[in-house]
């Protein structure tokens, strides 16, 4: 059994200030734009400076979740509004609703791939071992680099009462089907025309109020969200590669479009998750550390309850109740929206994820003007790097 010893490296720490720094220094961050590939220009500066083999890997996606809101809505609205002239724009109804349904509880849905579609990139960077392929293990470092669109949805009263929000459409999604078969059938008239035209309302409101705050004030900064994540990956595979474990690959990867529907992470694990032996692999997924409590997850999801109870998280949990980590970290949920990390778990791969989170259970500012580099409380980001590395070093501990 190998025994590893963690190193403070007060070098680690400047690093990730440094490009924290450099990060917010871009207006935003949006997938598939400008401001968005001048960041991932940034950090492939950083990664080769670091000494990682440097690579990106592009998918398509929409720049926002804009469009995909538009198609859901829109079509719904439009499969609604035939339904006098044909009972066939019912099977319509289910299909978007369908659609809905999957994006929002965080599976691939194919209204992702709807038109328009841009190009965005991950970048990765990579460490190997250079030991024999049949005894190496795999450490994946991971957070999204782009930044959302501004949202009325998370201001911190309707933060609270977005999951709560999202169930209530997307049963309503669910009843308009029945309401949509019921009147081509001509059963229930004229009230069932009725609870139509009120769902068509209610999903053109929903339209409006989740994308008004992005025609208003655009993208956000993103520095806590997630800048913060960004500079932790990076300075855990610092503290990492300064260990020098043997037998172990580091990879750290930077996703795009994760604000659009974490499509950026699922792109790389559909590219690369065959590769990987499941017990020799191990991801920590660093989200939104800029205020708050490092929290490590073991709940997420909409309707459908994602649970973290894998060995990264176990091992998390154990360092937990040491007097290192006791203080200074905790154990949350987070059902509002959900993490790059969902991959992972989808595909039962080990995956460890980290966000703070404030004593209501809440990530302040995210997805506000108000997420600035001003407000960035950067505690919680280096006990998140602390943590991260004394999760790697007790799995290697445990496997050696």
């Amino acid at each position: 059994m190998h025994h590893y010893t963690i190193h403070y490296k007060p070098e680690s720490v400047y690093s990730a200030s440094s490009l924290l720094q450099d990060l917010c220094r871009l207006p935003h961050r949006g997938a598939a734009t400008p401001q968005g590939t001048e960041a991932a220009r940034l950090l492939q500066s950083y990664l080769t400076e670091m000494g990682a083999q440097v690579r990106t890997e592009s998918f398509q996606t929409p720049r926002t979740y804009l469009t995909i809101v538009y198609w859901l809505i829109g079509g719904l609205l439009v499969s609604l509004a035939l339904i006098p002239v044909s009972g066939v724009a019912v099977g319509l109804v289910l299909y978007f609703t369908v659609m809905a349904w999957r994006y929002f509880n965080w599976n691939y849905s194919f209204i992702t791939r709807f038109p328009v579609q841009h190009t965005a990139s991950n970048v990765i960077g990579s460490w190997s071992s250079g030991g024999p392929i049949e005894n190496r293990r795999k450490v994946i470092l991971m957070a999204h680099y782009d930044t959302a669109p501004v949202s009325l949805l998370y201001s911190p009263k309707q933060q609270t009462n977005f999951r709560v929000s999202l169930i209530i459409s997307l049963w309503l999604m669910g009843f308009s089907v029945g309401i949509a078969a019921l009147e081509a059938l001509k059963v229930g008239l004229p009230y069932v025309q009725y609870a139509r035209y009120g769902l068509m309302a209610y999903f053109g409101l929903q339209a409006v109020m989740g994308t008004l705050g992005y025609w208003l004030h655009g993208y956000t900064n993103g520095a806590s969200d997630n800048a913060t994540g960004v500079a932790a990956a990076l300075a855990t595979a610092e503290r990492l590669t300064d260990v020098n474990l043997p037998d172990l690959d580091i990879e750290v990867v930077l996703t795009s479009a994760e604000e659009v529907g974490m499509i950026g992470a699922y792109s790389y694990v559909e590219a690369h998750k065959r590769e990987w032996k499941r017990p020799e692999t191990l991801a920590i997924n660093f989200d939104t550390l800029g205020a708050g409590k490092l929290t490590v997850i073991e709940q997420t999801g909409t309707v459908e309850r994602i649970r973290y109870d894998n060995t990264a998280t176990q091992l998390a949990r154990q360092l937990l109740v040491s007097d290192r980590f006791s203080e200074r970290a905790q154990i949350g949920r987070w059902h509002t929206a959900d993490f790059d990390s969902v991959w992972f778990v989808r595909n039962r791969i080990p995956v460890l994820a980290l966000c703070a989170l404030d004593d209501q259970g809440q990530m302040p500012r995210i997805h506000q003007t108000a997420d600035t580099l001003e407000q960035v409380e950067t505690g919680s980001m280096h006990d998140a790097i602390d943590l991260a590395e004394a999760v790697v070093l007790k799995w290697m501990t445990n496997n050696g």
